[in-house]
Order: C-alpha cells, then sequence, then structure tokens
C-alpha cells in the first residue's frame, strides 16, 4: 500500500467527493501491473508472470478490498439475521465462508487472466482494477450506508451523479480507445454481474458497508475478466 500525506483533517464529504477518481487510481495501478508484466515477461513463464501480476495488484492495495470480500462472505453466508451479520462482517476474524471466498477469487482472477494471449494481457491489466473501482462508485450512489451510529462506509451517503459521472467516463474513454467496439461487451457483462451483486447484498443488509464495496470490487474484477475471455 503506498502512503498518502494529507495535512489537514478529512471528513466524510471529501471521501465521497475522491469516489469519483477512483477509477484513475485503478487505471494507475493497472498501468504499474502491466509494466511488472512486461518485464517479467521475457524472462518468466507466463503463468508465473500471471501470478506476479495478480501478487501485485494485491500487495500494492494491502488487500483491503479482499479483506472487505472475506468479511462480507462471512456474514452474508453465515444464514443469521441483517443485525448479527453486520456485526460478523466488522469482526476481525476470517471464518470459513471468507477464507473459501478470498481463495475463489484470487484463483478466478489468476486462471481467468492466464487464458487471455499475451499479446492482449496489458489491456485487461489497465483495464481491470479500473473497472473494480468504478463497481465501489455504483453501489455506494446506488444504495443507502446500511449500518447505524456511523462506520467506514458512512461517506457513501454523500455520493451522488457527481462521482458516478465521472467514475464512468474514467473507465469507458480508455476501455472504448483500448477495445473499440468490443467494450460494450465489457460494459454489459459488469454492468450486470456488479447490479446483480449489488442488489443481492444491499438486500441481505438493507444497503451498503464499506467491506461490501470492497467485494464488489473484487467481484467486479472478476467479471471483467470473464468478458475479455470474449473480446480478447
Amino acid at each position: 500500500m503506498i502512503p498518502v500525506t494529507i495535512n489537514r483533517a478529512v471528513e466524510s464529504r471529501d471521501i465521497a467527493k475522491a469516489m469519483a477518481y477512483f477509477p484513475v487510481i485503478g487505471l494507475l495501478i493497472g498501468i504499474l501491473t502491466a509494466g511488472v508484466y512486461t518485464l517479467l515477461i521475457p524472462v518468466l513463464a507466463a503463468p508465473v508472470c500471471d501470478l506476479i501480476a495478480v501478487a501485485f495488484m494485491i500487495i500494492i492495495t494491502g488487500n483491503m478490498h479482499g479483506d472487505g470480500l472475506m468479511d462480507s462472505a462471512d456474514g452474508l453466508f453465515s444464514g443469521k439475521p441483517r443485525e448479527r451479520v453486520l456485526e460478523i462482517m466488522r469482526d476481525s476474524r476470517n471464518g470459513s465462508h471468507g477464507v473459501t471466498a478470498g481463495i475463489l477469487v484470487i484463483l478466478a482472477r489468476f486462471v481467468l487472466l492466464g487464458q487471455i494471449a499475451p499479446e492482449f494481457k496489458w489491456q485487461a491489466l489497465v483495464l481491470v482494477p479500473a473497472i473494480g473501482r468504478w463497481g465501489q462508485v455504483y453501489c455506494a450512489t446506488l444504495y443507502d450506508y446500511a449500518r447505524t451510529g456511523g462506520g467506514t462506509g458512512g461517506f457513501t451517503e454523500y455520493v451522488g451523479i457527481r462521482e458516478i459521472s465521472w467514475a464512468s467516463l474514467t473507465v469507458l474513454i480508455p476501455a472504448i480507445f483500448l477495445l473499440q467496439m468490443k467494450s460494450v461487451i465489457l460494459v454489459v457483462t459488469v454492468l450486470a454481474g456488479t447490479a446483480f451483486m449489488g442488489r443481492y447484498m444491499s438486500r441481505k443488509i438493507g444497503g451498503v458497508t464499506g467491506d461490501t464495496l470492497g467485494a464488489i470490487n473484487e467481484l467486479a474484477e472478476v467479471f471483467a475478466l470473464i468478458a475479455l475471455q470474449i473480446i480478447l
């Protein structure tokens, strides 16, 4: 994780406004990952480079989204009432559902990335992290914050049209530039998958939390990689 120092108090509205630029951060991560892959592919086997690329994306973000995925899985698949689900998600310890979900998503990213031809892989590495972060903005815009009394995702109540509009443009422009008309398949697949999972999570707990936004990020990246199997 890359530390950033801000010499003033950061309020919920500031974080909400920053969500407009989440996909930009994703693009930067993607460009760095593609650079690492390009440097390694002449000297290492393709599966090894794929594994390093997946690991690099996890390490550079401190696995914060993977942690949200695992916490969400523990809560959502616990079979407990809403309030108990939220308590489980807040617990820093991971259970069997969370560990399984984390492993499956990492395996999915590794396997799906490996099925893309090397000459097209840089396009996937650049776009996928941006698409994942767009998924967060989409759900933060559409759904209310699920917890009462504040929490890490409380800023979502201030996320609106400005944030989703800028985030969408940030993803659409590079996608169209890199994939031309094939970008339609990518957009439709990610939108359908993200909308379905966002609605499912929201119905279970009555909105979104910081953990479910992290989970959406991970799942949207998988949806994008599935679409890229068709496109590339």
